[in-house]
C-alpha cells in the first residue's frame, strides 16, 4: 500500500521506507497493475528522460525496489518479462 500524499509505503504490518526515486518507481508500477511497462516507459514516466540501452539504471532501481518490498515476502510483488519490461503482481 502507497499513500502518495504522506510518501508512506506499507506491505502487511511493515512500513518500508523508500527514498525519492524508489517511491516514484514504485507507484508507477501500482498504477499499472499486471501491465508490463517497458525500460523506455519507465526511464520517460518516472525520471522525464529518454532511455539508453547503454545504461542499466532502470535494473539498479528495479533491484534495489525488490530488496525492500519483496526480499521479505514469500509473495513477490515485482516481475520481470525479459526482453520487454516489469510487471507488478502478486504471485499466485
Amino acid at each position: 500500500m502507497l499513500d502518495p500524499q504522506a510518501k508512506t509505503v506499507r506491505r502487511g504490518s511493515h512500513d518500508i521506507a523508500l527514498p525519492p526515486a524508489e517511491l516514484k518507481l514504485l507507484e508507477f508500477l501500482l498504477r499499472h497493475p499486471g501491465q508490463v511497462v517497458s525500460r523506455a516507459d519507465i526511464a520517460q514516466q518516472v525520471w522525464e528522460t529518454h532511455f539508453d540501452t547503454g545504461t542499466n539504471f532502470i535494473d539498479v532501481y528495479i533491484n534495489y525496489l525488490r530488496r525492500k518490498v519483496d526480499r521479505d515476502f514469500a509473495v513477490r510483488l515485482i516481475h520481470t518479462r525479459p526482453g520487454m519490461g516489469f510487471f507488478l503482481k502478486a504471485e499466485s
